[in-house]
């Protein structure tokens, strides 16, 4: 069983000048900043982090060990360090950030985040060089944009404290993008409530300095059934694009929106030797509307057949038995016609209750088939409230009821792949947790 794994909410990277704030209510870096103006000290370097201490209290249907049913607590952080340096007609820098996290790592060690060189024009907008999200990515409304506590299906991690059933779950975004891979990406400045923006990754697999979970190139090792179970990622792509727009109208005080549209366009490789796999091909469409203290969010997204396999399974999966045995053979193992890579949908709304308490519910969907008529789905209903005490520290509450079903294509598949997977399977996820911001 994977150790749990934790992940801190993110505040957005943005490099304008943050609004006047109360000084009792100034994080721990605006203070020292403050310091050094007072002794005539102008630093152009900055810290900004988050740290996240959860706990986590699980109860599942389906287990892969005795104690699946258990409380956990864990302590996660990410902290990036800034320069910026202004000159007449924009400014510019670079940025690295890194997690520590007792989950995803032996002893705590940490791992580069993010690692990029910037240029900013107040009227023209944002250029990034290096180790960054997409543009895409950074832009995708769903419905846990306005999710408060831990996120719920939103935070990307929710499916791995769950024996879930093999293939259902599938991110909110895009579950192939590059985020770690190095690249190019622009953001444009806003123009009458429009802003556009466009990143291009050369391979995927150019994660260097952090840990990767892609394979070297046609790796013998790899098997044919692995190339291409959704949660392995033997696959890649190469020169990929991504695209998006948003459109912001409205008043923030009275009624107010936004609408954003995002797609991923890229060649697909395996590291599998004599399997081919389909080209990235995806969107996704998000609306957030809001009215005074009311906010409500949906997203949508397609992800196509973004590498799967071409090669298709010849004979069909043997039906379990009432002790869930089943035999294949190597051709029952894979995709069949109509396979895709998942649709998800989502909504969320959250509600400002006081001025320091906000509360959310949201609901996620996710379908991805194996074939025509055989599919996988899982469903998240998420609950969850938080209580601002200072800029610097939040508490939060969160229950999660999650289901997922799986089609026996998808299990013999993932039994093949040497993963633990199940059919029908149900939990109950109660979290609370302490951040702080620096």
């Amino acid at each position: 069983m994977r150790k749990v794994i934790f992940m801190a909410l993110l505040a957005s990277v943005a490099f304008c000048e943050e609004p006047e704030v109360k000084e009792e209510e100034k994080l721990l870096t605006e203070l020292i900043a403050d310091e050094l103006k007072k002794d005539g000290i102008c630093c152009p370097f900055s810290i900004r982090g988050t740290f996240n201490f959860t706990a986590l209290s699980r109860k599942q249907d389906q287990k892969s060990e005795p104690d699946e049913d258990n409380a956990i607590v864990a302590l996660e952080s990410d902290v990036f360090l800034k320069y910026l340096g202004k000159g007449e007609q924009c400014n510019f820098g670079c940025e690295v950030g890194a997690k520590v996290n007792s989950g995803i790592m032996k002893q705590g060690s940490p791992i580069v985040r993010t690692a990029y060189a910037f240029v900013e024009s107040e009227k023209i907008g944002l250029l990034k060089v290096g180790f960054t999200p997409t543009v895409a990515d950074s832009m995708t409304i769903n419905g846990g944009s306005v999710m408060v506590g831990y996120g719920g299906a939103a935070s990307r991690n929710l499916s791995l404290f769950y024996n879930e059933s093999a293939g259902s779950f599938v991110d909110l975004c895009f579950p192939f993008d590059d985020n770690k891979a190095a690249k190019l990406a622009f953001m444009s400045a806003k123009f009458s409530g429009v802003t556009v923006g466009i990143s291009f990754t050369p391979d995927s697999r150019s994660t260097n300095p952090f840990k990767t979970l892609h394979p070297k190139p046609r790796n013998p090792e790899i098997s044919e059934e692995k190339a291409n179970f959704p949660g392995i990622r033997s696959a890649y792509s190469k020169n990929i694009i991504t695209a998006g727009v948003a459109y912001e109208f409205g008043d923030p005080q009275a009624f107010n929106g936004k609408i954003a549209l995002n797609g991923w366009i890229g060649k697909g490789k395996t590291s599998v030797i004599g399997v081919d796999v389909e080209d990235i091909r995806a969107y996704n469409v998000g609306v957030i509307l809001g009215y005074k203290d009311f906010k409500l969010a949906l997203g949508y997204a397609d992800h196509g057949k973004s590498l799967r396999s071409k090669k298709y399974a010849t004979a069909d999966v043997a039906a379990f038995d009432e002790n869930r045995n089943y035999a294949f053979a190597d051709a029952d193992v894979g995709l069949k016609p109509g396979a895709n890579a998942g649709k998800i949908y989502s909504i969320g709304a959250s509600y400002d209750v006081t001025a320091r308490f906000v509360a959310s519910v949201g609901y996620f969907r996710s379908v991805v088939k194996f074939s025509g008529n055989e599919k996988c789905t899982a469903d998240v209903i998420t609950v969850a409230g938080e209580y601002t005490i200072h800029r610097g520290a939040i508490v939060y509450a969160e229950y999660n009821r999650l289901k997922s079903d799986s089609c026996a294509r998808a299990q013999a598949y993932g039994k093949a792949c040497g993963l633990s997977s199940t059919g029908k399977n149900s939990a109950n996820i109660f979290m609370i947790g302490v951040k702080i911001n620096i």
